[in-house]
């Protein structure tokens, strides 16, 4: 989506001018803060994104509504320049695209890891350790639980999928054996 492109360009140039600065973290509070508002306010959400109220109006609108709310002036000049430009739509994805900007230039990655049973303490910080050295990028690991597996584990790095379960081992010998009763 064109929006979700714009919104990266304009996450990162927020990231650098807050790391340069400091205040990511007012940044990344007053964008949750815009993402909730857009969400459980339609009215308002309708008003920002229609294409016949005025740029003037809209940043009216945002200097009494939103701008008293934010701490990051960062945030408050991001969204006029949005308003200017006719691209309100991209504050749809700019918060989650900011957090993953600023994770990304932390060197910080998700990991998301499916097994039968819950894995011990011991388990997690051994394979948390295996993973930041595969990834040579720091681990933020989240744990599911899905009996579907049978057993082994899933574990997905952002778009990355190690599919070690037993399920997949199956599926891979059936495919195989079928393979060979063909040729």
């Amino acid at each position: 989506m064109i929006e979700e492109s714009l919104a990266t360009g304009y996450a990162q140039a927020l990231f650098e001018v807050a790391e340069k600065r400091g205040g990511a973290e007012d940044i990344e509070k007053d964008l949750d803060g815009i993402k909730d508002l857009l969400g459980t306010n339609k009215k308002f959400r309708d008003i920002l994104y229609h294409p016949s109220i005025t740029r003037t109006e809209k940043k009216e609108i945002i200097g009494k509504i939103i701008a008293p709310q934010c701490s990051s002036k960062w945030v408050k000049n991001l969204l006029f320049i949005l308003v200017d430009k006719r691209r309100e739509k991209a504050l749809d994805f700019l918060p989650d695209v900011f957090k993953g900007v600023a994770r990304q230039i932390k060197g910080v990655v998700s990991v998301k890891v499916q097994t039968v049973f819950p894995l011990t303490e011991s388990r997690l910080d051994k394979l948390k350790g295996n993973l930041e050295k595969m990834t040579k990028k720091t681990v933020e690991l989240e744990t599911e639980i899905n009996k579907e597996i049978i057993g082994g584990m899933i574990i997905r790095i952002e778009n990355k999928i190690i599919d070690g379960s037993v399920v997949n081992h199956l599926k891979n010998l059936k495919k195989n054996l079928l393979k060979t009763a063909l040729a």
